[in-house]
């Protein structure tokens, strides 16, 4: 019996020693991993900011169009500038507006503004899918107990986590959004006859801090910032959970079936939950210096509501959503790619 004892005590003991030892192990592996940690951010990083400059590059002329159907018939035709000029009061579609932006000015001018964009794409889409992993993982964590599946987590729980990497990615890179939204717009003052504001993407950047102060950089910040959530909040939360319930459902693993499935369900929810922000920030962000037209989000929504009716919330949704879409489609296939082949898994 004492002989018997002695093993079990033993037995314990080594046990013991061997949970001690890995733990310590554990550590100075986790101490000695800080360079591959950050080369594997860096690399989140890179892979999140090229794949979303790929999809800006392939739908960036819808946006522009986007952008013009958003100002059509601002306050109902009324003045938009100091100089009291109204825009034509003639309402156009899609097609239309693409058509006569090419014909009027050029096919040149439907990239009006890209240099902006992907300067903002290499910011905003770098940080927004950089952080949407780690914070998934923290919030999917809280309160439970044990080892959590994030990819198996609550849909709010991603909303959660997207809409906060979308709002913090899009404060950091709203003075790109300001120009970018501005040359776009410009087009109009030619058609008018009149000076476009800026030269081009450089100027812009100088001369509008210049003239308006820093202050004229973060125009309509906040109202793209909550844009900005609800597109991601609406749109990587939905790739995420719908691609899930494909891969459970329908079978066809992780193919590109399935990833364009997902892309194409999280572009229409982005766009129709997006849309009257969207129209908001374009507004707000096109204002010149010292006007008065709207004072803020809720200004612009009730006046545009007032004199243009809800639905002027969601002008420009068809190009929004045909935008939308192909930019999710391009933007998670191209992810999903790189990813596996650098990181050695997806989404």
């Amino acid at each position: 019996a004492e002989y018997m004892g002695e093993i079990v005590i033993r037995s314990n003991l080594s046990t013991t020693l061997l949970r001690v030892m890995e733990e310590e192990s554990t550590q100075l592996v986790s101490a000695s991993t800080f360079p591959s940690t950050l080369l594997y951010g860096l690399k989140c990083y890179s892979i999140s900011a090229f794949a979303a400059c790929a999809a800006e590059s392939t739908t960036f002329p819808l946006d522009t169009t986007k952008i013009r159907l958003q100002l059509q018939n601002e306050m109902g035709g009324a003045p938009v500038s100091n100089n009291n000029t109204s825009f034509s009061t003639v309402k156009k579609g899609m097609f239309r507006t693409a058509y006569d932006i090419a014909n009027q000015e050029g096919y040149a001018a439907l990239y009006k503004g890209y240099p902006s964009a992907i300067i903002r794409q290499l910011i905003y889409g770098g940080i927004t899918m950089g952080l949407y992993h780690p914070i998934r993982t923290a919030v999917s964590s809280l309160g439970s107990s044990g080892n959590i599946d994030p990819q198996r987590a609550p849909l709010w729980q991603k909303i959660m986590s997207a809409m906060c990497s979308g709002a913090v990615g899009q404060f950091f890179a709203s003075p790109t959004d300001v120009v970018k939204v501005r040359l776009q717009a410009d087009g109009r003052l030619q058609l008018l006859g009149q000076t476009p504001r800026y030269r081009g993407t450089f100027d812009a950047f100088v001369r509008i801090p210049r003239e308006e102060g820093m202050a004229g950089l973060t125009r309509g910040v906040w109202p793209s910032v909550q844009r900005a959530g609800l597109i991601n909040g609406a749109g990587i939360a939905t790739y995420d959970h719908s691609k899930q319930l494909v891969l459970e459902y329908a079978g066809w693993g992780e193919s590109v079936w399935t990833h364009v499935t997902a892309s194409l369900i999280s572009g229409l929810v982005a766009a129709i939950v997006s849309c009257p922000l969207d129209v908001v920030k374009t507004r707000l962000m096109n204002q010149p210096v010292g006007s008065t037209m709207y004072s803020g989000t809720v200004d612009c929504l009730r006046k545009t509501v007032a004199s243009e009716g809800v639905f002027a919330l969601w002008k420009g949704f068809a190009p929004t959503y045909a935008r939308l879409g192909p930019w999710q489609l391009v933007f998670f296939i191209t992810y999903e790619r790189l990813s596996k082949d650098f990181l050695g898994s997806n989404f």
